[in-house]
């Protein structure tokens, strides 16, 4: 009585020693969690900001590039335009529109101005030059806005330059595209054409808008180049401090008129000096990441009590389940030894197997037999399937198998035995207990080994008979892959009817056997060799197509059927017809087996120890 309490009050002592070191391992591992919750969601912030801003970028980059390639397709129709001032303001008036600008001007290097008009967007009108030394009219402020953007597409000699905002009368902020060309007169060109600030605002518009996150477009030296239609005040008046911001970087700013925070993300768009924008207030991003902590906090204190209620019904569980494992293995050792079987334990904590009741037929050599030296026991033969069962056993928790064994009766012979296994799933699987069953099953399983090997062989010549030969074949052009190659081959004995006849049937018998005894020594194990009846043979070879190979081993074996046999000088002489043809990956039995009967009947009309390959 006690040491039964001084047991209870050791393990009492233990498990609160446990609990407290849990404890604190959970407060650890919860302050390394919260701590990589922060450092993760600093890390979603960049990555969202960077997605958001290479996002705008891309839209930026791809539009731009659609406008371009618009202007360098009109400028490509110019080329073939008879360059006058009516062929150009058809054109334009009828095209224009299509390219989404609102003016065009079109000038040669020498400074003629061809065409300098608003188009059908705009209620302005065309004013033409033509070099016809006439004087020339009044250049509309297109012209006038961006001539150092036309100057410049001459010089580059890039395919097109892409200008900055300009103001236009008093209608906005306006951007052209100039492209290069010739004229059909040979002279060097630019076609301009001119775009509203709206349509870079349009492109702003495509992204979500809310009042705690927005994107602008703004140049180098802080200005707005677009901004999504409704803008807050925080917007228009934070200005980001763009010289502080850098760029491809989370950078936090202060305004400079109301002083609060700003988180800003700047990526270069590759376009003049422009920088995509994605900003947030500080204060949001805080409140975003305090809710995020909150919840953490709140969870973090639901599974410390669940874990506290776990562990307690968890010990509690664990001594009742104890005890019932315990009746559970003296009840199963009662139960088999009162039968034909022996049970067995493996105890993967020990890494040893052993039997916890025997009968008067099974035991092990030893005591206790670790799984090494159980293998040792097992027939070579069935060593593979032993470890497929072990398989099973770890991913099904269950198995069950036949397998010759030595070493477990009185004599030193192998013998059939049926093996259940068990795992208890509720252990963990570094102390994982198995229990099974070891049954004697040598004489049955003989038997029907027996009566198996008599069902799929041919009684004369011991070779598969014919339905075991074309389920064997069937199972193997299934197997074909793509660039997979056999070989199927039909064989007839020559002149078998005349042995018969004439040496009698016992003769005949006797050349079949000697026949598939040569089959047997002249083809490769693991290929299929039958016979269908009477004196018709087929030998299937898998993976194998070289056609040279096949020759020498018909050659190989029209040579063996001349030696004859030592122990059978009174047998007649014995050659073969043979009939082949090539199987791949879809091909059906019966459509090799016709191809090869014909083959083999080429082969009988031309004489006799005659192959033909199909």
């Amino acid at each position: 009585m006690k040491t039964s309490r001084k047991k209870e009050k050791r393990s009492l002592v233990l498990t609160v020693l446990f609990s407290i070191a849990l404890l604190l391992t959970f407060v650890f591992t919860y302050y390394a969690a919260y701590q990589t919750y922060l450092q993760s969601e600093q890390k979603v912030i960049a990555g969202h900001f960077s997605d958001m801003a290479t996002g705008g970028r891309a839209l930026v980059q791809s539009n731009i590039a659609r406008l371009t390639d618009g202007a360098q397709n009109s400028a490509q129709r110019l080329s073939y335009l008879t360059p006058n001032s009516t062929a150009l303001s058809n054109y334009f008036m009828q095209n224009l529109p299509c390219t989404g600008a609102q003016g065009a001007t079109v000038e040669t290097e020498d400074g003629t101005i061809i065409y300098d008009g608003a188009g059908t967007y705009a209620s302005a009108y065309p004013y033409t030059r033509i070099d016809d030394g006439s004087e020339p009219q009044a250049r509309a402020s297109y012209y006038i806005a961006f001539s150092a953007t036309i100057r410049e597409a001459f010089e580059s000699g890039d395919d097109y330059v892409l200008s900055g905002l300009r103001p236009y009368r008093q209608s906005g902020q306006y951007f052209c595209v100039a492209v290069p060309f010739k004229l059909k007169d040979g002279r060097s060109a630019v076609l301009a054409l001119f775009y509203p600030q709206s349509v870079l605002n349009d492109l702003m518009d495509l992204f979500p808008s809310s009042e705690t996150a927005r994107m602008c477009i703004m140049d180098s030296n802080g200005n707005f180049v677009a901004t999504q239609t409704k803008q807050p005040k925080w917007v228009m008046e934070g200005q980001f401090m763009l010289d502080s911001v850098e760029s491809d970087r989370l950078t936090t700013v202060s305004s400079l008129t109301d002083g609060n925070k700003y988180v800003v993300y700047a990526k270069a768009i590759g376009l003049n000096d422009w920088y995509i924008i994605y900003a947030m207030p500080q204060a949001v991003l805080n409140s975003q990441i305090q809710a995020g902590s909150d919840r953490i906090h709140l969870f973090g204190t639901i599974c410390l009590l669940f874990g506290i209620i776990f562990f307690g019904v968890g010990l509690y569980r664990n001594r009742v389940r104890s005890r019932k494992l315990e009746l559970f293995r003296e009840k199963f050792r009662i139960a088999t030894l009162q039968s034909a079987r022996a049970a067995f334990e493996y105890d993967k904590k020990e890494g040893c197997i052993r039997l916890i009741s025997e009968c008067e037929h099974i035991h092990f050599p030893k005591e206790r037999m670790t799984l090494s030296e159980l293998a040792a026991c097992i027939h070579p033969a069935d060593r593979a399937l032993y470890g497929q069962s072990v398989i099973e056993l770890r991913r099904d928790n269950t198995t069950s198998t036949n397998v010759r064994i030595i070493h477990f009766a009185s004599d030193d012979a192998y013998r059939w035995y049926h093996v259940t296994a068990t795992r208890l799933a509720d252990r963990d699987a570094d102390n994982a207990l198995t229990i099974g069953t070891v049954e004697d099953i040598d004489e049955s399983e003989k038997e029907r080994l027996a009566l198996m090997q008599k069902a799929t062989t041919d009684c004369l010549t011991g070779l598969c008979n014919r339905a075991e030969t074309e389920q064997s074949i069937r199972e193997r052009l299934a197997e074909l892959g793509k660039n997979d190659h056999s070989v199927f081959a039909i064989l007839d004995l020559d002149d078998f009817k005349h042995i018969n006849d004439l040496y009698g049937h016992d003769c005949g018998d006797r050349a079949l056997i000697f026949f598939a005894e040569k089959l047997r020594t002249t083809f490769r194990f693991g290929d299929v060799i039958g016979r269908l009846g009477g004196d018709e043979f087929i030998v299937y070879m898998p993976l194998t197509s070289d056609k040279q190979i096949l020759e020498h081993r018909i050659g190989e074996l029209m040579d063996s059927l001349k030696m004859g046999r030592s122990d059978d000088a009174d047998l007649p002489p014995i050659t073969c017809s043979v009939g082949c043809c090539i199987a791949t990956q879809g091909d059906e039995f019966e459509e090799l087996y016709k191809t090869a009967d014909a083959a083999l009947y080429e082969s009988k009309t031309r004489g006799k120890g005659l192959s033909t390959i199909a």
